[in-house]
């Protein structure tokens, strides 16, 4: 399908229940055309169904005066339905969560509509326009692009099976050597990802034309390690969260066994610090696995310093093989970041936390002054990018992980009512951990933090630079799960000094 280059279809009816099956046949249309299977039809028809009776009779009252927009893209390796209406406010946290268990309590079928909304696409979002009003937006991954249905079907022909036997005998590598992404690339990437990490990690990784797509973009910046015959040996990324952040993610790290002995990974990791460096990047931050702790030596080693432990970031069946086996518990993650700049910054930290931070901030030899923040009045919107305008507040949830990012881009005590509502959204939706990140530069941080606090939310640590540029303190929400910090491996004194901390926060 990458013929249609993102094709984007458009159509808008009146807000009138006699025109659901034309919005429907439209949405099916199109998916048939995006290439969509008989299944993800039933689906995406489905979520449809559920979110325009809403939009129709909740938002628009059924009135046919009203008009609706519903946009239907495709894009590599998934389908997206906007639709945009300028009704009723809406928010997703009134509703109450739906027990598939209690089919007896009448109650209970008030959030039935929701439950099969989000259990039929692979992501849901509502978000607020201000004064262009709303939208819905419904994601659906497309899995016959997704890299184990491709290596099924490839595995389905005698010539490829032959193939998969000659590239499983030892190859002589006489030399290789780095360089940039190229598309062709992609298929040979997802598939050292699907078989290094399974389905545990982001879901981009399984889909060879979105990888494609997002080097494209540069929301990824890949370098790979080839041999003489171009064979892909290793790959690591630096990925970008959101558009000229200062700072960037390296992960996606993998080298075949063929290479292991080559000494690829220190060299695939030097030239990703040297391009950020080249690029002008404030820092590198990585997510290290805390069931063994390899990865944290390596980054140690490589100067990262240890800012914070995100707790049960990651599935409970990621698989190390030969390292540890299964992971027994959710993978909590050590946070470490690589300072390439350092321009002076103040910064307003809480006092219960403000030695923790400061230490944190040192072992880097980061550039900070800790300011009163009674003496200075709070910037209520600091943190805001030119594209989010004056957004206060947005959170995302990760779906693998079952863990989500709550962002504060103002730190006025008002915004404590936003970060309740997300919260109790996402506990309904029965996410594991919510990580939320308050701006560090804001004098009104030290408050509002405390107002987070009261809600349950502890300390997680810091990221220097990880608000668009400005320090964020990360403070964490765990959602009924249970953490046996015993089982948490930590390679430095201060990791562990780190770990120590935030046990006894979450325990105060």
């Amino acid at each position: 399908m990458s013929d249609l280059n993102s094709a984007r279809l458009e159509l808008s009816l009146p807000g009138n229940i006699s025109f659901l099956e034309t919005a429907l046949s439209y949405i099916v249309n199109c998916a048939k055309v995006f290439g969509l299977s008989k299944k993800e039809l039933s689906q995406i028809q489905l979520a449809a169904e559920e979110a325009l009776i809403n939009i129709i009779n909740n938002s628009l009252n059924n009135d046919p005066n009203e008009i609706y927009t519903i946009i239907c893209r495709w894009l590599p390796t998934r389908m997206e339905v906007v639709i945009r209406d300028k009704g009723m406010p809406f928010s997703p946290a009134e509703i109450p969560d739906y027990n598939p268990e209690a089919l007896a309590d009448l109650d209970n079928m008030e959030g039935l509509s929701m439950y099969l909304l989000k259990h039929s696409v692979d992501e849901v979002h509502f978000r607020n326009r201000g004064r262009d009003g709303k939208e819905t937006v419904l994601v659906k991954n497309i899995e016959a692009q997704r890299i184990d249905n491709i290596i099924r079907e490839e595995v389905a022909t005698e010539e490829t099976k032959r193939n998969i036997e000659d590239n499983r005998r030892t190859v002589s590598i006489t030399e290789w050597h780095l360089r940039s992404f190229r598309p062709g690339d992609a298929l040979e990437i997802s598939r050292c990802a699907f078989q290094a990490y399974g389905y545990s990690y982001e879901t981009y990784i399984y889909y060879p034309e979105r990888i494609t797509e997002m080097n494209q973009q540069g929301e990824l910046k890949s370098v790979v390690a080839v041999d003489q015959n171009e064979n892909l040996l290793a790959h690591i990324a630096l990925k970008f969260y959101h558009p000229n952040d200062p700072i960037a993610e390296i992960g996606v790290a993998f080298v075949k066994p063929a290479g292991r002995c080559l000494n690829i990974f220190s060299k695939l990791c030097l030239d990703a610090y040297s391009k950020a460096q080249k690029q002008g990047l404030q820092g590198l931050y990585g997510r290290a696995v805390t069931s063994h702790p390899l990865s944290q030596k390596k980054l140690i080693d490589d100067n990262f310093i240890n800012c914070g432990v995100l707790l049960g970031l990651f599935p409970a069946d990621v698989d190390f093989k030969e390292l540890t086996g299964k992971v027994v518990q959710k993978e909590s993650a050590l946070l470490m970041f690589l300072p390439l700049k350092s321009p002076i910054k103040t910064i307003y930290p809480p006092k219960k936390h403000a030695e923790i931070v400061d230490e944190i901030f040192a072992n880097g030899s980061i550039k900070v002054v800790t300011g009163d923040s009674s003496k200075v009045k709070s910037d209520n919107n600091t943190a805001a990018t030119d594209t989010q305008d004056k957004l206060k507040l947005s959170h995302s949830r990760m779906e693998v992980f079952n863990t989500a990012d709550i962002i504060c881009y103002s730190s006025d005590l008002k915004i404590v009512d936003d970060v309740l509502s997300a919260k109790k959204s996402l506990c309904l939706e029965r996410t594991d951990v919510l990580y939320l990140f308050l701006d560090l530069e804001n004098p009104g941080c030290p408050k509002l933090a405390q107002a987070c606090e009261e809600l349950g939310f502890f300390f997680s640590g810091v990221l220097p630079y990880g608000l668009h540029g400005r320090h964020a303190l990360i403070l964490q929400y765990l959602n009924n799960l249970a953490i046996d910090y015993d089982k948490i491996k930590l390679h430095a004194p201060f990791a562990q000094k780190l770990l120590l901390y935030i046990k006894n926060c979450e325990q105060c």
